[in-house]
């Protein structure tokens, strides 16, 4: 059913800011899984600790709360709930910890997959992204919240002068970054057999294109995980050729309605 690999890395850079989960769960019979990435911002030691403390407290919900929601056949709207008031506490320790170790803040995308209820939920704050790959295209599910992408949406940036702004990591919306009363971004779609779902920090994506994206993860060309693990390297290796001075970090999960876990 689930079939799926990560990568990150560092990079050039002196360390990994970046931080990811996959996890899967079986509730009530059915398989569920749940990945996230996030990449933090405000220093080395302080982006470090916001990314991975947002992934450690997003790993702790699946296994506590969501798994109580599941037990008691909880419907879509209630648990994403639940995940709005986890993303909401996490903003504000972030914040707390900010306070004493200087500002930081951290993006965060996730997806959680369950088939058998038929639903796919998505959260994100960011620039991270999430991608659903077919063999045919690579479309984007999330809205970046960066100034790029806003003067993009409003007409004031061409594509070809988006790649090449010096305001590549001004983001607009975070976990922390002593920001309160923020809203974050939910989708509920229907998970589509046979494609690919790819969730990645900007460094992985913001130097190759859409195209090639879905043309090394196109789900008819990786038949298994250790293809998927092989196309996110080859991936990640044309960054670093292409000089990404970012840290790349991503999370690929094909999924079919067959009963297999890979």
């Amino acid at each position: 059913m689930f079939q799926y690999t990560y990568i990150t890395t560092k990079g050039l850079r002196a360390s990994n800011q970046d931080a990811l989960l996959i996890q899967t769960a079986r509730v009530q019979g059915r398989e569920i899984l749940f990945a996230a990435v996030c990449d933090g911002m405000g220093g080395l030691s302080c982006g470090e600790h916001a990314s991975s403390y947002a992934v450690s407290e997003a790993a702790a919900w699946f296994s506590g709360q969501f798994a109580q929601l599941a037990e008691a056949d909880a419907d879509v709207l209630e648990i994403r709930s639940s995940l709005d008031d986890l993303l909401h506490r996490i903003n504000d320790e972030i914040n707390l910890a900010g306070e004493r170790l200087g500002g930081m803040g951290t993006t965060y995308t996730s997806m959680l997959l369950d088939p058998e209820k038929n639903f796919l939920l998505a959260a994100h704050v960011g620039d991270t992204r999430l991608y659903r790959i077919t063999d045919s295209e690579a479309s984007v599910l999330t809205t970046d919240h960066s100034v790029i992408a806003e003067e993009l949406r409003r007409g004031i940036l061409t594509e070809e002068a988006a790649r090449t702004d010096s305001r590549q990591n001004q983001i607009t919306n975070c976990l922390g970054a002593g920001e309160t009363g923020r809203a974050y971004d939910y989708s509920i779609l229907e998970p589509e057999d046979g494609c690919t779902y790819l969730l990645c920090t900007d460094g992985f994506r913001k130097l190759i294109s859409a195209d090639e994206i879905r043309q090394a993860l196109a789900p008819s060309a990786n038949s298994h995980a250790d293809a998927l693990k092989r196309s996110l390297t080859r991936l990640t290796d044309l960054n670093l050729s292409r000089q990404e001075s970012d840290n790349i970090t991503a999370a690929a999960v094909k999924y079919t309605k067959e009963n297999s876990v890979g």
